[in-house]
């Protein structure tokens, strides 16, 4: 009875622990080509046309999930660069480097985007923290998550239990969480949208519903999006010193001479 509590719970346990991200992303690179994958990126990428930040700033960074740039508009930047996590596909990355112990300076990226780097992470947290580390004062930080309260989101508890795809297993980041998230950082959200408000189809009539309910989601800023993203400023509390004291001339009294015996002097 011992022996089957024991392999239960490892079977269950290797079901749903999150891979790291080096060892999933040529799965997930997979599923993104696929039907739902391809339907989701068109999506996203109608979402960050409306919301990302037109500064003409200098230095973007791009993390992805998968080893190709699934969203390749430059978004008014001089530099765009990207970084992969598996060095085995490497892709249209530029270097490979863990997310959480990224190979730059501080405060050296103006803005920098994460499509889906946090939940497919084992420390999303620490992706998160490090991203932060690299972005300048006042530069823009944008997430693309999956929104676990979502058809797509409460699919992957069964199916991650039959289905051996990378894509179903990965961390459920609410939105609220999020927020609290990038507040510690001193990060404030901007901007937030959602979208993908159902499954995809071939058939042409059904694909205008399909249309009808992502407009209306949209407008109406419904909660169950397939995914969200954030659009947030970071923000440096800068040492406020203390002004500079003047100094105040002090006045001495005069005291008038006195002669006394012929010798002068003075009280």
């Amino acid at each position: 009875m011992r022996n089957l509590f024991r392999k239960t719970t490892q079977y269950f346990d290797a079901k749903h622990r999150i891979t790291p991200l080096s060892c999933s992303q040529a799965s997930i690179e997979k599923w993104f080509n696929g039907n739902y994958g391809q339907y989701l990126l068109r999506h996203e990428q109608e979402g960050l046309f409306y919301v990302m930040p037109n500064t003409g700033a200098h230095r973007m960074m791009y993390l992805g999930v998968t080893s190709r740039q699934q969203l390749p508009e430059q978004y008014n930047h001089l530099h765009y660069f990207s970084l992969g996590a598996s060095s085995e596909k490497v892709g249209d990355t530029k270097a490979i480097a863990d997310f959480d112990a990224l190979p730059l300076p501080s405060e050296t990226v103006d803005t920098v985007l994460l499509h889906h780097a946090l939940e497919f992470s084992v420390s999303p947290h620490e992706v998160l923290k490090e991203a932060s580390r690299v972005l300048k004062p006042c530069g823009h930080m944008v997430l693309v998550v999956m929104n676990p309260f979502s058809a797509f989101g409460l699919t992957k508890w069964p199916a991650r239990l039959f289905s051996s795809q990378a894509i179903w297993r990965h961390h459920s980041l609410r939105y609220g969480r999020m927020l609290d998230w990038l507040r510690l950082l001193n990060i404030q959200p901007v901007k937030a949208v959602s979208g993908c408000f159902s499954w995809p189809s071939r058939r042409r009539s059904e694909e205008n519903k399909q249309g009808c309910m992502d407009k209306l989601g949209q407008k109406y800023k419904m909660p169950g999006g397939a995914y969200y993203i954030v659009v947030a400023k970071k923000y440096v509390a800068r040492p406020s010193l203390p002004e500079q004291r003047k100094w105040k001339s002090i006045r001495i009294p005069v005291v008038p001479a006195v002669e006394r015996n012929g010798i002068q002097r003075t009280e």
